[in-house]
């Protein structure tokens, strides 16, 4: 079997395997990490008040005393893959019989669509929820936490700030009222089913948009108002007055900048509040979008727990707030955290980089060694680890197969190196830079979605990155392959090149350490089709062979041939010389090959 045909069962298996390690890993990633967490005592008479401290009540959420809490950590970037694994993991908690489901944010944000079927989704769950801004859960990740009965924060978290933006892209009104209209919806039907203030989400969301905290003179009732609401619950005014067109223009900013495109209206005020309401304190006041600390967080009622008095900062601590009996950590598996950390931009870098070294080296030594092993496992790795966390489409992955079977045909089937090879290159790099951005939109050919381009940036860039050094690394590695450890013993020696010959005779000019170049690579022109001449080095697929008196670089059509053999040139153009061994090979037997210590002159 030649070379080619090694080649072409090679990538088939390589296929293959990926297909099989996608399935293994799929089938292990989906028995998630479950931890049972050391739990206090509910009972104070069995540990002491010492060391349990008493839990605080949250009197308005009805919580189920003595729960089993399950508590679901959701990190990094909102995406797909986000809304699947809280899915099976809370099927998971529901199936074991948990009364509480507490969701542990650490997010920067992530993609609207899917921040919002992760709302309706906990919005549907039978069992109560509470989130726990654990750092911070900004835009998609306060969307996500409005949607649970109760939100707690853990000491030094932050959340809020909530505006749908497509980096790099200024929205016109139109298109920024369209991406807010969903997200304004499902704030408001969070905030009716949790009892908190809509104003605090409209907030987070548009600018202009003023927070005020009043206080009713006679009942005591504390709420959270707009700048319109107050004007008529605290100042006074009608809400059929004159004054409506005064209050909405104080409500937008002066330079009408694209994120104020809705503006304040009447909300809670009715003709009966007219005055009936005092002042407590200016929460925001509209110039910025609305970010709120643990501290602030309760102050205005959007947190149950006073992260001062109740800090939180362990699932113990959650147990102990929230009463609960016992708590089961429902972490994501190790496989799927491995394959989260695989999909870095700077590790995906390391991985370009290792792949094509591994790669190139493979290509100069025969037979399937360790570099061969390598390359497939870097390629496994960059295929396999954005699929597993929902990041990479089939469609990536086929894009990246095809290129590297037009490169393939490229280099061993059709002449030069034009359209096929760059149309391989391109469709290779496109595979790798897209696997890692979330995509949106249905069908077989999902686009990368709005607001990703910071993430195809980063892909880009790490892909680049790994090309580049790839390529400095070929050079080093060419310029010095015959004095790297061990690779040095793959490459035959100067003086077994020059006694190629047979009878220890060596080629007339064909001292393989003298440098060729230019025209001298393809025999100046007197080299044709037909030629005969004889290899000077291993052909692997590549190496050289002496015409005449010229020792030129010259390539087979994949199979390997070994020094000392006759070959004939079966093509000739281009910058390459492709060469057939004889079959009517009169070759000198290995034997008859041993150096026999002299040389004869050319």
């Amino acid at each position: 079997m030649n070379r080619f045909h090694c080649m072409l069962v090679a990538s088939v298996s390589l296929f293959a395997w990926c297909g099989l390690a996608v399935a293994a890993a799929k089938a292990v990633e989906e028995s998630p990490d479950i931890a049972q967490v050391d739990s206090p005592a509910v009972d104070p008479a069995a540990t002491g008040p010492a060391t349990t401290p008493t839990p605080t009540p949250i009197p308005t959420t009805g919580l189920p005393a003595g729960a089993h809490i399950s508590v679901i950590p959701v990190n990094g970037m909102i995406h797909g893959y986000t809304f699947e694994s809280l899915k099976r993991r809370s099927e998971e908690a529901v199936a074991q019989g948990v009364s509480l489901i507490v969701i542990d944010l650490d997010t920067p944000g992530g993609l609207v669509t899917s921040a919002l079927k992760i709302s309706k989704y906990i919005k549907a769950l039978p069992v109560r929820t509470v989130a726990w801004v654990n750092n911070e859960a900004f835009s998609a990740g306060i969307m996500i936490a409005a949607a649970c009965d109760d939100i707690i924060m853990a000491p030094a978290s932050t959340t809020g700030d909530c505006a749908p933006i497509v980096p790099g892209v200024n929205l016109s009104p139109t298109e920024r009222a369209k991406a807010l209209s969903p997200i304004l919806e499902e704030f408001r039907d969070s905030a009716a089913r949790s009892g908190k203030d809509y104003v605090l989400y409209h907030a987070m969301c548009v600018l202009g948009i003023e927070v005020y905290q009043i206080r009713h003179k006679q009942t005591g009732q504390i709420k959270l108002v707009n700048q319109v609401d107050y004007a008529v619950m605290v100042d006074g005014e009608s809400p059929k007055g004159g004054w409506w067109s005064r209050v909405i223009k104080n409500g937008k900013p002066a330079d009408s900048d694209s994120l104020a495109v809705a503006t304040a209206t009447l909300t809670d005020a009715t003709e009966q509040d007219r005055s009936q309401w005092e002042l407590i304190s200016k929460v925001h006041d509209g110039t910025t979008l609305l970010t709120l600390n643990q501290t602030r967080a309760f102050e205005v009622g959007l947190s149950a727990n006073d992260a001062t008095a109740d800090p939180i900062r362990t699932a113990t601590d959650a147990q102990r707030f929230l009463g609960g009996a016992s708590v089961t950590v429902y972490g994501p598996s190790k496989i799927a955290q491995v394959a989260y950390w695989l999909t870095q931009p700077w590790v995906r870098a390391i991985l370009v980089f290792v792949l094509m070294v591994s790669a190139y080296v493979e290509m100069q030594v025969p037979g399937i060694g360790i570099a061969g092993l390598t390359a497939v496992a870097a390629l496994l790795m960059l295929l396999v680890a954005p699929y597993l966390v929902g990041l990479a489409q089939v469609w990536h992955v086929i894009l990246f197969i095809v290129g590297v079977v037009l490169l393939v045909a490229e280099i061993f089937l059709i002449p030069g190196f034009g359209v096929l090879g760059i149309a391989g290159v391109i469709a290779m790099f496109m595979g790798l830079v897209l696997m890692v951005v979330p995509t949106s939109g249905q069908g077989p050919v999902p686009l990368p979605a709005a607001g990703t381009i910071y993430q195809l940036q980063e892909s880009v860039l790490s892909t680049l990155v790994g090309l580049i050094a790839s390529g400095i690394g070929f050079y080093y590695i060419t310029k010095a392959f015959g004095t790297i450890p061990i690779l040095n013993r793959l490459v035959l020696a100067e003086t077994a090149l020059v006694s190629a010959g047979p009878a220890g005779q060596s080629f007339a000019g064909a001292n393989p350490s003298e440098h060729v170049s230019g025209d001298e690579v393809i025999g100046r022109g007197r080299i044709r089709v037909g030629s005969v001449g004889r290899s000077v080095t291993e052909l692997r697929p590549s190496g050289r062979a002496e015409f005449d008196g010229d020792l030129v670089d010259v390539l087979t059509w994949g199979s390997w041939i070994e020094p000392g053999r006759s070959v004939r040139v079966i093509e000739a153009g281009g910058n390459r010389i492709v060469v057939e061994a004889e079959s009517s090979d009169d070759a000198a037997s290995p034997a008859e090959s041993e150096p026999s210590g002299e040389t004869s002159a050319s």
